[in-house]
């Protein structure tokens, strides 16, 4: 027998196996499968974890200067084909980078701006949409080449069961921002939410689903309001594109805004949200609850139509609040991980205090626990926004942050940070469950 030809030809086989591994990102974990959809750029939606791992690495960068104005509202998108946006709300300023963040392009004006900027990637087509509902004319923008121009669509917008009824029973009307002074009116709005999402699982899959806020109009900072007008996180799906859009159940608790969510393997969806339960009118000072400074959960398991299992997140600050509790915008991701639920959550690590100390936590399980966090920036820093590379384009393996936070102060600048899920592995244990062995 010719056993050094055997063995030549075993290690060929071996290499091969190799090959397949890397380039596939890894194996599926035993006993699953792989169920991955593909996107409208002919790439699957969700890959291997260890695409995100390898070498540890981060790096940070300003995108936006004030140049002596404030910078305000980070909106970060990862449209289909990879580019990563990052949008500078306040002044509608958008810079796309097509190499994973490595280089960015020029600023582009775009047409959107504050109360209505939540990037909505369709998988189904490669579109990105962005959502207006605040001022008489429910419309969107649409780009179809990943955010270099838009153009602009009316739409439809189904009130939910409560906008019916609070306006059937004449309490209140929908009306416009501009009337924000007088009570009896409200809004819907996207203000400073996260990213939205396509569904891929479940008999509702395609859906295009985003949060918003049910606005009732008052005089009171939301923190400050009586029951009767507080306002509510909430969502709003289609399943058309784009044309038509129903408002779904509210969160089931008030004072809250400023939300994200994220669907699990599994198909239920995750919703993360800000709240305004503490105080913003300095006259009505009072001792804070422990819970007025960590972030709302709920869950909803008929694709984003309702919510429940409303929970505290008791391993989640709710950010800067100035000692007075009202929080701020934080950011989440789920990574494209095929089979696992890894939750990526942004906000200042103040509990409430100052807007600083900018970090990241990870969850490994849906958003139940959040063994791990790491710092990020320690100086002054306020709202934030997350993305992550998708598999099979320049930015496959990272993870994007961009908040709101410079030298010369909070609101002085945005930067960007890239880092993969190694550097955060090297973070610090928060004690709120463990990191599984199937990660490290």
């Amino acid at each position: 027998m010719n056993y050094k030809y055997l063995l030549i030809k075993n290690s060929i086989v071996l290499l091969a196996i190799l090959a397949l591994f890397i380039t596939s990102g890894g194996c599926t974990p035993p006993g699953e499968e792989r169920n991955v959809p593909v996107t409208a750029a002919g790439k699957p939606a969700e890959g291997f974890v260890e695409v995100f791992k390898g070498e540890p690495f981060f790096q940070k960068e300003v995108v936006f200067n004030g140049g002596g104005k404030s910078v305000r509202e980070p909106y970060l998108g990862v449209a289909i084909d990879g580019t990563v946006l990052v949008l500078r709300n306040k002044e509608g300023h958008l810079r796309r980078s097509e190499d994973g963040g490595k280089t960015w392009g020029e600023i582009i004006e775009v047409p959107f701006g504050f109360l209505d900027t939540s990037f909505i990637p369709d998988e189904n087509t490669g579109d990105i949409l962005v959502v207006r509902m605040w001022d008489g004319t429910d419309r969107l923008w649409r780009s179809k080449d990943h955010g270099k121009t838009w153009s602009e669509e009316i739409i439809t917008l189904h009130p939910n069961e409560v906008m019916k009824w609070i306006e059937q029973a004449g309490l209140k009307t929908r009306g416009t921002w501009e009337d924000r002074g007088t009570r009896g009116l409200y809004i819907m709005h996207a203000n400073a939410s996260e990213s939205g999402i396509t569904l891929r699982h479940g008999s509702k899959k395609g859906r295009l689903l985003t949060t918003a806020t049910f606005r009732p109009h008052a005089p009171e900072h939301p923190s400050d309001r009586k029951p009767e007008d507080f306002i509510y996180s909430t969502a709003i799906y289609s399943d058309d594109g784009g044309a038509t859009w129903q408002v779904s159940g509210l969160f089931p608790e008030g004072a809250t805004e400023e939300a994200a969510l994220a669907e699990l393997n599994d198909g239920s969806i995750y919703y993360n949200s800000r709240s305004c339960s503490g105080f913003f009118d300095k006259s009505l000072a009072r001792e804070i609850r422990p819970d007025e400074v960590l972030r709302r959960e709920a869950r909803s398991y008929d694709q984003g139509q309702t919510w429940e299992d409303l929970r505290i997140a008791e391993a989640l600050p709710d950010g800067g609040g100035y000692g007075r509790g009202y929080g701020l915008k934080g950011g989440l991701v789920r990574l494209p991980v095929a089979n696992r639920d890894i939750l990526i959550y942004s906000n200042t690590d103040t509990g409430g205090g100052e807007r600083e100390k900018m970090t990241v936590w990870a969850s490994f399980d849906g958003g139940k626990t959040w063994p791990l966090k790491r710092l990020v920036y320690p100086g002054p820093g306020a709202y934030s926004s997350l993305g992550a590379g998708r598999p099979g384009t320049p930015g496959e393996g990272m993870i994007y942050l961009l908040f709101e936070g410079g030298s010369e102060g909070r609101y002085s600048a945005m930067q960007v940070a890239r880092f993969n899920l190694s550097w955060l592995l090297e973070g610090e244990l928060t004690g709120h469950g463990q990191v599984p062995d199937w990660v490290k």
